[in-house]
C-alpha cells in the first residue's frame, strides 16, 4: 500500500475516533450500532483497514455527520472578519455594516447587519439585485415602489431592490440584511 493511501487511512480513522470521542461513544457501542467487530472499527480507526462504502456510510450516519466530513482533504476555509475591519455601507454614520463582502460567500451576496436609532430614514434608493432583511428588534416602515410596508421584531422581508425602496424606522431597530446582487 502506497504511503499516501497509508495517510489517508490514518486521516479518515482519526477524524471517525475524534467524532465518536466527541459523541461520548465507546468503541464497542460504534461497532455494534454500525454492525462490524470491535476489532474491525478499531482497525478502521487507525487506519489498518479501508472500510468499505456501506460501512463508511454507516459509520457517518451513526456519527451524525456526512461522509464528506470524513473522506474530505485539507483544512476548512475559515474568514474571520473582526468587527474593526468590517466594511460600511454608505457611510460610517449610517452604522451599516457589511458581515460578509460580495465574494466571500458567492460573488452575488453580501450580508450586512446594523443598528438604525429611532427616526433614522434611509432615502429612497435602488441596487441591482434582491434584498432580504429579519429584525432581531424594533420596528420600520419599509417602503417598495409606492407601498409601505410595517416591520417589526421577528418579521423578515424580501423585495426587488431595482425598484426604488427607502426604510424609516420607528423605533430602535437591529436587523441582519443579505443582498443577491445580479449575476
Amino acid at each position: 500500500m502506497s504511503l499516501e493511501r497509508v495517510e489517508m487511512l490514518q486521516r479518515i480513522g482519526s477524524r471517525i475516533r475524534a467524532e465518536r470521542n466527541r459523541l461520548g461513544l465507546t468503541l464497542e457501542a460504534l461497532a455494534a450500532k454500525v454492525g462490524v467487530s470491535k476489532m474491525t472499527l478499531q482497525r478502521i480507526e487507525t487506519g489498518a483497514t479501508s472500510p468499505s462504502i456501506v460501512t463508511l456510510t454507516d459509520i457517518s450516519f451513526h456519527l451524525k455527520q456526512p461522509i464528506e466530513s470524513l473522506i474530505r482533504e485539507g483544512e476548512p476555509n475559515v474568514v474571520l472578519l473582526k468587527k474593526d475591519s468590517q466594511d460600511t455601507l454608505f457611510d460610517p454614520e449610517s452604522g451599516i455594516r457589511v458581515l460578509a463582502p460580495r465574494g466571500l460567500v458567492s460573488e452575488r451576496v453580501t450580508i450586512t447587519c446594523a443598528r438604525l436609532d429611532l427616526d433614522t430614514v434611509i432615502e429612497t434608493h435602488v441596487n441591482r439585485g434582491f434584498e432580504w432583511a429579519y429584525l432581531v428588534q424594533g420596528k420600520a416602515v419599509v417602503t417598495v415602489g409606492s407601498k409601505e410596508y410595517p416591520v417589526e421584531k421577528g418579521d423578515a422581508i424580501f423585495y426587488d431592490a431595482h425598484y426604488p425602496h427607502s426604510i424609516h424606522v420607528l423605533e430602535t431597530v437591529q436587523y441582519v440584511g443579505l443582498f443577491l446582487h445580479d449575476e
